[in-house]
């Protein structure tokens, strides 16, 4: 078992991948990933990028993307309703997620205050797409978190926001991280299916 379970994060992890397009994930369940909290400097800022302070990750609010228009950003606690300090747009909640290295992982705390929203993320290595997700959030003033795992690496990460409406606000909180090892629940069966299509793969190759 803990050979399947290897491999499985081995592909996972994106090792031997042969082609650009990458199977991407979903997981809500938290123990499936290592978090690593990012935090940011609370210095008032708007259509700026803000870095995070370790610097592993920058938030690049997608200015003039949306109906209405993202215009402008925050990083304060402006709820209170998630602990902390959380990431607030106004208009559509669109920005961007760079990373300072390659990641194959990373995952998010999220809070919608009304109107259920369709966020649409797109993975890139530089300039190229590799992959894409979506997620619709699933209840309102309720903290929730979703994490994602690409077969690809990827160092951007383009977030938009699909929820026809101008009063719907969603607040952040970001991690980098890495999948847990052994892999457990939905991302052991990911791994296991990536195993057989990687392997089927190869004998149509053949």
């Amino acid at each position: 078992m803990r050979k399947i379970v290897n491999v499985a994060v081995a592909v996972l992890l994106g090792f031997g991948a042969s082609n650009v397009s990458a199977a991407v994930i979903n997981s809500t369940n938290p123990l499936d990933f290592n978090l690593v909290a990012e935090d940011f400097p609370l210095t008032g800022f708007t259509n700026a990028n803000i870095t995070s302070v370790s610097g592993n990750l920058t938030l690049d609010n997608a200015q003039g993307t949306g109906q209405p228009a993202t215009l402008s950003a925050g990083y304060l606690n402006f709820t209170g309703a998630m602990p902390g300090n959380e990431y607030v747009l106004n208009g559509d909640e669109n920005f961007d997620l760079i990373f300072s290295s390659s990641q194959t992982a990373f995952a998010m705390d999220y809070l919608d205050a009304s109107i259920a929203s369709t966020f649409t993320l797109t993975f890139f290595d530089g300039v190229t797409n590799v992959g894409s997700t979506s997620f619709t959030t699933s209840s309102f003033g309720t903290v929730e978190f979703i994490g994602f795992v690409s077969t690809v690496a990827f160092n951007r990460v383009e977030v938009r926001e699909n929820d026809g409406a101008s009063n719907s606000d969603e607040f952040f909180q970001f991690y980098t991280t890495a999948i847990s090892v052994p892999a457990p629940g939905a991302l052991l069966i990911f791994g296991i299916g990536a195993v057989g299509l990687a392997c089927a793969r190869r004998r149509w190759a053949a």
